[in-house]
């Protein structure tokens, strides 16, 4: 249920993050936001009705964080999959073992997830990615090298792949 939902602000390296979360998990994440007004209304828009309890973040917010800035910190934490088909969580679920520091080409994990051919599918999954940097969408690229689509930009696509460590094509 929506009225469940909570949510946290981060303030990062790259701006500000929020943490849309319910009560078996993680439900979203936004986009790192030049301002704390964008991202509460991002949060807000996704239906969080108020601040989260401190005592339920634990050390989420420094592992966002970490995200945001390109070190990759380990996310043992429970994403909470309501809502979302079998097909989007396996792409995302997919996209969540792609290391850092490399890529992986939206045809190449259509593949993964048993659907050879369905690399633009994988592509609308990308653009509507509920998790960005917990799932690393920024990591998926097209089978030309070049980069292609990002919510944040392809400015902040390709300074977070920098930032792990991958060489961007200009």
């Amino acid at each position: 249920m929506a009225g469940d939902l909570t949510f946290h602000l981060c303030d990062t390296e790259r701006g500000w993050v929020g943490l849309v979360l319910s009560p078996y998990g993680l439900r979203a994440t936004t986009l790192p936001r030049q301002t704390r007004a964008e991202v509460l209304r991002d949060v807000m828009e996704a239906g969080a009705v108020g601040p989260a309890p401190e005592a339920e973040l634990t050390d989420l917010p420094e592992r966002v964080s970490a995200l945001a800035s390109g070190r990759w910190s380990s996310l043992a934490l429970h994403i909470d999959w309501t809502g979302i088909s079998p097909f989007r969580r396996a792409v995302l679920e997919e996209t969540m073992r792609v290391p850092p520091g490399e890529t992986r080409s939206y045809g190449e994990i259509a593949a993964r997830v048993g659907r050879p051919g369905a690399a633009r599918a994988v592509g609308r999954v990308m653009a509507t990615n509920p998790l960005p940097l917990v799932v690393p969408c920024h990591r998926v690229i097209g089978s030309d090298g070049g980069l292609h689509g990002y919510g944040g930009g392809l400015d902040m696509k390709a300074s977070l792949l920098r930032a792990e460590g991958v060489k961007v094509r200009a």
